[in-house]
């Protein structure tokens, strides 16, 4: 069991870092506030597993982290748009600011956050997936390590694309992409956007595997 919890949390911790890449390695993008999106998404799962054990959703356990990068890719899509505007170090400190600045309104809306003790769930009480009901580690570590490979596979793919080599171009050398007729800005939009998404999937994973989530995932 024990070694089941750590190879779980390292799956997470892998897409996490992967999603992080996105930005730092192959934008050259620097974020001091990308913890918000992965703990958004945490908070989103969470609220979808217990509309789910409540009986208002219909949604398999298996694609509750589905739900978070959803949400971390809508949250992305809000914060993102003025956070691109600048890059290097500019980019840096209003990343820091709009992390800082999530990080604080967590306890100023207990309704959504929870408050100080974080909000519960209960993965066992949702619908089965071939007979699964999560309830042992050892099932939730298979899922999070098939997650963690088909996340794996998708931001290896977005890289071979257009929009991914770009992304390198824009890191590398902005103006001559500018030249061209590349508008950098939102090329680093997307590829925030992008980015979200897949740290939100690490935090619905969160909520999966720890089965609370609380203010301490947006730092």
């Amino acid at each position: 069991r024990v070694l089941h919890t750590m190879l779980s949390q390292m799956g997470i911790a892998i897409i996490a870092c992967l999603a992080f890449n996105m930005l730092l390695g192959h934008g050259g993008m620097l974020s001091f506030g990308h913890a918000v999106y992965s703990g958004l998404g945490s908070f989103i799962a969470v609220h979808a597993l217990n509309r789910v054990s409540e009986g208002t959703l219909a949604l398999p356990v298996s694609l509750i982290p589905l739900v978070g990068g959803l949400g971390g890719m809508f949250f992305a899509v809000l914060l993102g748009y003025v956070t691109t505007e600048k890059a290097g170090t500019p980019f840096a400190m209003i990343t820091l600011g709009v992390g800082e600045l999530v990080a604080a309104m967590s306890l100023m809306f207990p309704g959504f956050f929870g408050g100080e003790g974080g909000i519960s769930t209960s993965r066992t009480a949702t619908l089965k997936f071939f007979g699964l009901n999560f309830g042992p580690q050892v099932q939730v570590y298979y899922l999070i390590a098939a997650w963690c490979l088909l996340c794996m596979a998708a931001m290896y793919a977005f890289t071979r694309t257009p929009l991914g080599r770009m992304c390198n171009a824009v890191r590398d050398n902005p103006e001559r992409a500018e030249f061209v007729g590349y508008d950098t800005q939102r090329v680093r939009y997307l590829m925030l956007v992008l980015s979200g998404f897949f740290a939100g999937v690490a935090g619905g994973l969160t909520a999966l595997n720890y089965e609370i989530v609380t203010a301490e995932t947006l730092n």
